[in-house]
C-alpha cells in the first residue's frame, strides 16, 4: 500500500525526481573541483536546515518517496570514501541531525585513490567505514576499484558490483542497498549488473530523460562556489537542469 503521492514504479517522471546532492571531499584544498572546504560545507548544511530541509541518505529518501512522505527531504551523497569525510563531514552532519550516503570503493580501504588524482588522496579504513555506519550514515558501493563501467565485460561488471556489495555488507553487518556509478558513467549493461546484484537503487550524475528511475537517480554536483544564493538556485532549478542535460546525456 502506498500513501498519497507515493512512488510505486521503478521509473520516475521528471516531477518525481528528488533533489540529491553529490559531494566528494570536504577538505582545505584550494582550487580543487572535487573539494568543498569545511567552512563552506557547514554553510551549506546550515542553509538546508534554515530552509526547513533535512539531509538524509538516499535509502531513507527512496523509502519516504515510496510512502509519499518525502516532503522536506534532500539526499546527501559522498563518492569514493575519502578519510576527510570522517574528519570534516561527519561532525557537521551530526550537528544538524542529518544523515548521508557514503559510496565506498571496497578494494581501496586504507589505501589511496588510484585513478585521476594527482597526488593520490587517502581513503578511509575499514574501521572508519564501521564508524560512519555506527553514526547513522548509510554505506553504499562504488565498485571495488572505481571502475569506469561502460564497455567493461560482463564478468568484470559482475565482480565489481556484486563482490563490493558482499564485502561491504560483511564489514558493517548490514545489507548494502545503494550503488553509485563511478564517474557517473553507465550503460545498459552496467544498469543490469547493478539490478541483478540486488541493489535497491543506484545514483548516476546526468541521466537520459527516458531512463529516469531508482536505478539511474540523477544528482546535483555541489562545489566550493555554491554559497547560499547558488544553493537556492540549485534547489529551485534542479529539475529543469536535469531535463536540459538529460536530453544530451
Amino acid at each position: 500500500m502506498f500513501g498519497r503521492g507515493a512512488i510505486a514504479a521503478d521509473r520516475l517522471g521528471l516531477l518525481q525526481v528528488p533533489l540529491i546532492l553529490m559531494y566528494h571531499r570536504v577538505a582545505e584544498v584550494a582550487e580543487n573541483p572535487l573539494c568543498v572546504t569545511p567552512r563552506r560545507f557547514a554553510e551549506q548544511m546550515t542553509w538546508l536546515k534554515q530552509h526547513g530541509l533535512r539531509g538524509v541518505g538516499v535509502g531513507t529518501l527512496i523509502d519516504a518517496m515510496r510512502a509519499g512522505r518525502q516532503r522536506g527531504l534532500v539526499g546527501i551523497t559522498f563518492d569514493d570514501g575519502y578519510v576527510n569525510l570522517v574528519e570534516a563531514a561527519l561532525p557537521e552532519l551530526l550537528r544538524h541531525g542529518f544523515s548521508a550516503t557514503m559510496f565506498i570503493c571496497s578494494g581501496l580501504l586504507g589505501g589511496t585513490s588510484n585513478w585521476d588524482d594527482v597526488p593520490p588522496w587517502p581513503m578511509m579504513s575499514a574501521d572508519q567505514v564501521r564508524e560512519l555506519a555506527a553514526a547513522g550514515m548509510e554505506i553504499g558501493s562504488h565498485t571495488i576499484t572505481h571502475l569506469r563501467m561502460p564497455g567493461a565485460d560482463a564478468d568484470q561488471l559482475k565482480a565489481e558490483v556484486s563482490e563490493s556489495r558482499t564485502s561491504l555488507g560483511e564489514l558493517i553487518g548490514a545489507p548494502i542497498r545503494g550503488f553509485a556509478y563511478p564517474y557517473g558513467s553507465m550503460d545498459s549493461a552496467a544498469q543490469h549488473a547493478v539490478r541483478d546484484a540486488g541493489y535497491d537503487y543506484a545514483c548516476a550524475v546526468m541521466t537520459p530523460m527516458t531512463q529516469l528511475g531508482f536505478m539511474t537517480l540523477p544528482r546535483m554536483f555541489i562545489a566550493e562556489c555554491d554559497g547560499t544564493t547558488r544553493m537556492a538556485a540549485k534547489r529551485l532549478l534542479f529539475r529543469p537542469y536535469i531535463a536540459v542535460h538529460g536530453r544530451s546525456a
